[in-house]
């Protein structure tokens, strides 16, 4: 076992993390202190509640130097309400793109006469050998599992893609969207592709739980976003160009209007569509519902006005 860092901070309890968030500043006018203990210990951890004042300000300087300006208890609180809200319709619609995503796949290789065996045959081939055996690791860990072990049984030497398709994750599957891109000379693909790879990390996020919200800066982003996305956003009359660019250079916010966008473009379910527009509408009334809490915090007022138009825009009930 390493030794431990002398510098390595303590476990608190509840009321020690009360304290800790007094002491940077953090208000408790909506929730008092004993409702803080309570709903740290029953309902989310300290680490990830704290983790919104990142959209808020510090003091630079005089007695209150290093403590947040005008955050309370129940800000964060509201906020990590709206994230789960949030991380609820992602997934959902994460799927969503996920299956449509297959099924263009499917689509392609029938367009272009392929059997169906030699293109995943080429694709394993494609790949460098450590990348072969993480493949062959993950669909190994399919063969024991009461959902896909009959695959296994019905195909045990050689899997056609309706059957690899279903036996890979999606980081995976994304691999084999850019390798069938390429194969079939689709721009089209090529730039989903692209904007998948948001999608999976939007989702995985999701997926685990992770925090969406908790850090709304401009100037974040990993990648440029899509040009036809930003082309799309241009249209929205109530979106300046200066928002726009502002907001979209934000890694997260980028991400969530990304899968947005790539739901709209590939999901052709009408039934699939009035299912997000239901989630999309419950998360946008949850994220308004507290508005006045945010009206000094320019930061995240901007960001919740900018997704609700895109919102409103892109998913508007006809």
């Amino acid at each position: 076992m390493k030794e431990r860092n002398h510098l390595m901070k303590p476990m608190l309890t509840e009321e020690q993390l009360v304290t800790h968030l007094k002491d940077k500043g953090v208000t408790f006018q909506l929730y008092t202190e004993s409702d803080a203990v309570d709903y740290l210990r029953n309902n989310n951890n300290c680490y990830k509640l704290a983790s919104y004042r990142k959209n808020y300000d510090k003091y630079q300087g005089g007695e209150s130097a290093g403590k947040y300006i005008g955050l309370d208890f129940g800000y964060l609180r509201d906020l990590a309400i709206i994230d789960m809200k949030l991380r609820y319709s992602l997934i959902q619609m994460a799927l969503d793109i996920e299956h449509y995503a297959k099924m263009n796949i499917l689509r392609q290789i029938e367009y272009f006469q392929e059997d169906g065996y030699s293109i995943c045959d080429d694709f394993f081939n494609s790949l460098e050998e450590n990348q072969q055996k993480l493949l062959m690791n993950e669909i190994e860990r399919s063969r024991n599992t009461i959902y896909c072990g009959d695959m296994f049984a019905k195909y045990p030497n050689h899997f056609p893609v309706w059957v690899f398709l279903e036996l890979i994750p999606f980081g995976r599957m994304l691999s084999f969207y850019g390798f069938c891109a390429k194969r079939f000379n689709s721009q089209k693909m090529k730039t989903q592709f692209y904007m998948l790879l948001s999608c999976k990390d939007v989702r995985n996020a999701a997926a685990h739980s992770s925090c969406i919200i908790n850090d709304l800066h401009i100037n974040t982003q990993q990648r440029e976003p899509q040009y036809i996305i930003m082309n799309k956003l241009s249209k929205i009359k109530e979106i300046s160009k200066d928002s726009r660019e502002k907001r979209m250079s934000n890694a997260r916010m980028q991400e969530i209007v990304t899968l947005l966008y790539v739901h709209n473009d590939i999901v052709t379910s009408r039934g699939m569509h009035s299912k997000a527009m239901e989630l999309l509408d419950d998360f946008k009334i949850r994220m308004i519902k507290n508005n006045d809490y945010y009206q000094t915090n320019n930061l995240i007022t901007a960001n919740f006005n900018f997704l609700k138009t895109v919102i409103d825009k892109w998913y508007e009930k006809k």
